[in-house]
């Protein structure tokens, strides 16, 4: 692997990191908003019941995005020292 393969990777990797914590809080907040819409509008006034429900939903969704990033992370460390040890 040339020397210049591994800098565009490397980059890569560090800006879809970069990006990970901003995906993550949006999760958040994205669930946080439909549960407290869905409260206040679609089920009548049951305030905490939807909101943390989706809250939690939003949270266990920027959780997965980590996983998915650390496994592809993993993933393409892996093919790289497959092919060095060749």
């Amino acid at each position: 692997m040339s020397e210049e393969t591994t800098k565009k990777s490397i980059f890569k990797i560090i800006l879809e990191a970069s990006a990970l914590g901003i995906n993550f809080v949006l999760c958040v907040i994205i669930g946080a908003v439909l549960g407290y819409l869905s409260d206040k509008y679609l089920f009548g006034n049951t305030f905490p019941l939807f909101s943390l429900i989706f809250l939690s939903a939003g949270f266990v969704a920027g959780v997965k995005e980590i996983f998915r990033f650390i496994r592809k992370v993993n993933k393409v460390d892996g093919q790289r020292g497959n092919k060095e040890n060749q």
